[in-house]
């Protein structure tokens, strides 16, 4: 298994204590300073504690599946993100992914569902013969990508690994 480290910025004004952190190749969503595809970003000095909360941070987003639109999950990820964000940086980086993530399904959702029904009124109702049979397999799909995006980010973020989520436009930078 290849390593690289990779030293915190010196610059940076945050209460944490500087870290090295360790590339490692593995399986994974990678991160945006592992070395390519397939490459993922570990903390080798993540504490538990931070493991494990970090861990629910990715997990909380599953609650979205109890409300049907969303927003409980993206609540849930903006207080825990905030809560630990200025503790370290593992917090603030899993926090701030999953914030984004859940941004963009609610995006999705709500984008996918304006154009099927503009798509249903533009064919005055006929396109629902076609909209409708769409807006469940679109619904079915973002179901399947919050929970396994949620879990192999909560995997990842128990191995003390930073997380990617695919087809997730990252707003908080």
């Amino acid at each position: 298994m290849g390593a690289a480290t990779i030293p915190m910025d010196e610059n940076e004004k945050q209460p944490w204590s500087p870290k090295v952190y360790v590339a490692t190749i593995g399986i994974g969503g990678g991160a945006d300073r592992a070395d390519g595809p397939g490459q993922t970003l570990r903390d080798e000095q993540a504490t538990e504690a931070e493991r494990t909360y970090t861990t629910f941070q990715h997990l909380v987003g599953l609650t979205s599946m109890i409300d049907g639109m969303g927003f409980l999950g993206l609540i849930g990820s903006i207080i825990m993100w905030r809560i630990k964000a200025d503790e370290s940086p593992f917090y603030d980086d899993h926090g701030r992914e999953t914030v984004n993530f859940q941004i963009s399904l609610l995006i999705y959702l709500f984008g996918g569902g304006l154009i099927l029904g503009l798509f249903t009124l533009i064919t005055f109702g006929l396109g629902a013969i076609i909209a409708v049979p769409l807006m469940i397999l679109g619904t079915l799909f973002l179901i399947v990508i919050r929970l396994v995006g949620c879990i192999r980010g909560s995997i990842a973020a128990n191995k003390g690994e930073y997380y990617r989520y695919p087809m997730c436009m990252r707003f908080l930078v």
